[in-house]
């Protein structure tokens, strides 16, 4: 039983590096990887989930720091903290020695709030865990708690390629500037409508801001609302926004579809974390049941009402295994690439 949630782990951390491979290529790091598909790239669940799974590939976590050296303006790092705070996705002494390695560029400045130095460690862990301990340390991943060869920058990322679907937000950030008004633009043009408090959810933005943000959106002309009841719902009438279209390849006509990556990413890493935990492996099987219910369902819950339901998942429970789960999560990751 052991080997089979260790095999069913491996499987899910090599699809997952293939979702971030694909994404970050799709902004422009080197690499000779399948575009992924018409889902719009959330670049900072990207790099929050790529700071705890890209360890898994020692050369997709250095390609990675070698685009925010080149490509990190892109990065709202407002939503960035907001995202980290509310879903505990990435890995905080990761995030902190990349930042720290970025600041040490002037221009990168604004990372410093993500690089408060920790408490030197005196027992580094490997952060490549597949990888030997290296003969020389970078010395700010040592002091951040991690054992690593030194960081190089090779200055081979470009800059995103705002012509296909993966970047379209940041096509948006490039019009609108790095604020919520791209984020909003973004979910509204991928849905027939929204409420405040969904899109704000969706978006990882304050209520507040993004009701203001609609409202200011209505006063141009080319968004408009419409009160359902007490309910006053937005809409972005997509014929008055086609000439964000102009530029993608081929002869596409619909808008990039938008993908709660922070809340898929959240279940993947809530689940690794648990079937990780020692001793997991040793439970009984109704106790691996009542566990990964615990963890899955009430995330699956919040996707399906985001419009990502699964049918595999409305299973009984004690049909939540930790193998058949963990199936059903990359299944999940697989069709959002399409």
């Amino acid at each position: 039983m052991e080997t089979s949630i260790q095999n069913s782990n491996e499987r899910l951390n090599r699809v997952m590096v293939d979702l971030l491979w694909r994404q970050w290529s799709a902004l422009g790091v080197s690499a000779q990887v399948e575009q992924t598909g018409k889902a719009i790239v959330d670049p900072e669940a990207l790099l929050l989930c790529s700071t705890v799974f890209a360890r898994h590939d020692a050369r997709l976590f250095d390609e990675i720091a070698d685009w925010l050296h080149e490509n990190g303006a892109w990065i709202n790092l407002l939503r960035l903290g907001r995202l980290q705070r509310e879903h505990a996705l990435g890995d905080d002494s990761v995030l902190g020695a990349l930042a720290e390695h970025l600041i040490l560029s002037s221009e990168h400045a604004r990372w410093k709030v993500f690089a408060k130095k920790p408490a030197p460690s005196s027992d580094p862990s490997l952060l490549f865990p597949h990888l030997v301990a290296p003969f020389r340390r970078d010395e700010i991943f040592s002091c951040w708690g991690w054992q690593r060869g030194p960081l190089e920058f090779r200055g081979l990322s470009k800059a995103p390629r705002t012509d296909t679907p993966a970047a379209f937000l940041v096509k948006l950030r490039a019009l609108f500037g790095l604020q919520s008004r791209a984020e909003v633009m973004a979910w509204l043009l991928s849905h027939d409508s929204g409420h405040p408090a969904q899109i704000a959810r969706e978006t990882g933005y304050f209520r507040g801001s993004i009701q203001n943000v609609l409202n200011e959106l209505e006063l141009s002309g080319l968004v408009r609302s419409l009160r359902y009841g007490r309910e006053k719902r937005f809409i972005a009438p997509r014929e008055r926004w086609q000439f964000l279209l102009a530029g993608f390849e081929g002869a596409q006509q619909e808008f990039p579809r938008w993908v709660p990556w922070a809340l898929v990413f959240t279940l993947v890493r809530r689940y690794r974390d648990l079937v990780t935990v020692p001793g997991f492996a040793g439970y009984s099987a109704d106790l691996k049941a009542v566990e990964v219910k615990r963890i899955v369902v009430p995330l699956m819950e919040r996707l399906a009402n985001e419009g990502f339901a699964m049918q595999e998942f409305a299973v009984a429970e004690g049909e939540h295994s930790a193998e058949k789960t963990s199936e059903e999560i990359q299944q999940l990751l697989l069709g959002l690439l399409t």
